[in-house]
């Protein structure tokens, strides 16, 4: 379904606009993700993500399989420059203020999973922009999970054809619990989700506080009829 969803990338400027962040450990993917509402009802998603090089990008993009340098010269990634390899946090921060500000956006949200954002705490509050911690538990992120799939399945989810994104997709796995909640399983340390990891914690914010007329009380059939994979 991800492919049949692929549109021209629409004019941004002064929409709305929800950013999602996943940081990375030390040879993951650090990933920004955001979703601008539109108009006719759709939400449309794309993602960047910075490259960690700790030990070598030549390695990394054969343990990977994806070449990250073709990549980054089509801007869907960017490779650390930093001696150590590892990702430096600030570039992350100025990415979506240079994003903001040269595209008149209204920031939504910044959503977060709390795992070392407390290095870009302080960067983003001196904003003013709403910072809404996501938390990574089956609670808060089961029905905005499934919900994303029914939104998908819908063509509701539009995206250009981000390869990264795309192979996050296409790499993701639901795992679920014994009362039928999923979320997306971020174990398998080698299929890369991070943009779709990040994609989905401004899902939770955009499911619970702008999608109206969904009720997040109950889970209908159409949810727990079948395993959910993308």
């Amino acid at each position: 379904e991800w492919a049949n969803t692929i549109v021209d990338t629409p004019d941004i400027q002064g929409k709305r606009v929800v950013f999602g962040i996943d940081l990375s450990k030390s040879n993951d993917l650090t990933s920004v993700s955001w979703i601008i509402p539109q108009d006719d009802g759709t939400y449309y998603c794309d993602s960047h993500s910075w490259v960690a090089t700790k030990y070598g990008l030549l390695e990394k993009m054969k343990q990977d399989n994806i070449n990250y340098k073709s990549l980054a010269t089509a801007g869907e990634c960017s490779i650390t420059d930093l001696g150590s390899g590892v990702i430096n946090y600030q570039d992350i921060f100025d990415f979506i203020k240079r994003m903001v500000v040269e595209n008149d956006l209204k920031v939504e949200a910044i959503c977060y999973d709390p795992w070392s954002f407390g290095y870009l705490l302080g960067q983003f509050e001196n904003e003013d922009w709403p910072l809404i911690e996501i938390a990574q538990n089956d609670k808060t992120l089961s029905f905005p999970t499934k919900q994303f799939k029914e939104y998908l399945l819908n063509k509701q989810i539009t995206h250009p054809n981000n390869h990264l994104l795309s192979i996050a997709v296409s790499n993701s796995v639901l795992v679920y619990n014994s009362t039928g909640a999923c979320r997306l399983n971020k174990m398998k340390n080698n299929e890369k989700i991070d943009p779709l990891a990040a994609l989905m914690n401004a899902w939770v914010y955009t499911s619970n506080e702008l999608i109206e007329g969904e009720s997040n009380e109950a889970i209908n059939e159409f949810y727990t009829s079948e395993e959910f994979s993308f």
